[in-house]
């Protein structure tokens, strides 16, 4: 197997198939429940930051933890305003609210990961066909959070001491789009952090976390698996009116979401 250099994640390794890539996650695993949290990102010279973040950023030469907190508050109350608070006639918590704010495109500090290793592989190889990915891979050990249960306390009462946390917290959100279904969406979180990997409170021991580049020929092999043998494709991981209508644009083909 290829291994790569690489500025944030160090050495990391370039599988060749999807067999050789579920030899690596296995291998990482070891002896412990072979359980990750799962990001897939186009370009592996790109570090881990929140889409808050990378706004912020823009006018901010630091980004801080009172900075960030301020601005979701900001970004929660004109939400609430404009009366997206509710969903199906049920009033959404704070982080239900960031939630489905964070998946119609607004910025929040909540980091999309997927709890299915071959969705978070769709989102590595789904652009910038030649340039090398990243799957990046959390391992639950190293996570504070869970999995199915809901987080109803406000947000001040969340961020109330978050700096005395160096590592990633994880939340599941419930089902308030199609498209949260599909994906297995999972959130982290943290404190804002320096860190080389980006500002998500990392620990860089090595088994906390698996780094694999995926080259420009696997993207190309693994987009034409991943629809040909596990359904996972643009229309099926957003099922919604807004991804029918972007895979029916005039960026593809007639007939290219069609498999045969």
């Amino acid at each position: 197997m290829d291994y790569f250099n690489t500025d944030f994640f160090g050495r990391v390794a370039l599988p060749s198939s999807l067999t050789e890539i579920l030899v690596l996650v296995k291998e990482h695993a070891g002896e412990r429940r072979n359980v990750h949290l799962w990001r897939g990102q186009s370009n592996i010279s790109w570090q881990i930051h929140s889409s808050a973040y990378r706004r912020l950023k823009r006018t901010q030469n630091t980004v801080t933890e009172k900075s960030m907190q301020r601005y979701e508050a900001y970004l929660l109350k004109h939400a609430t305003h404009q009366g997206y608070r509710f969903e199906a006639g049920r009033e959404l918590s704070d982080f239900e609210l960031l939630a489905k704010l964070q998946h119609h495109g607004a910025a929040t500090r909540l980091i999309d990961c997927s709890r299915n290793i071959m969705a978070a592989l769709w989102f590595a190889c789904s652009s910038e066909p030649d340039t090398p990915g990243l799957l990046f891979g959390i391992h639950s050990d190293y996570l504070g959070g869970s999995e199915n249960k809901p987080e109803m306390r406000k947000y001040k009462d969340i961020f109330d001491g978050i700096e005395g946390l160096n590592y990633p917290q994880t939340w599941q959100p419930p089902i308030v789009s199609k498209r949260i279904a599909a994906q297995g969406a999972q959130f982290l979180y943290s404190t804002v952090k320096d860190n080389k990997m980006g500002s998500l409170a990392i620990d860089e021991c090595p088994e906390s976390y698996i780094a694999i580049g995926i080259s420009p020929s696997l993207k190309k092999l693994a987009l034409e698996e991943l629809a040909g043998i596990f359904d996972i494709r643009y229309l099926t991981l957003f099922p919604d009116i807004d991804g029918f209508g972007y895979a029916n644009s005039f960026r593809f083909n007639e007939y290219e979401s069609e498999r045969w």
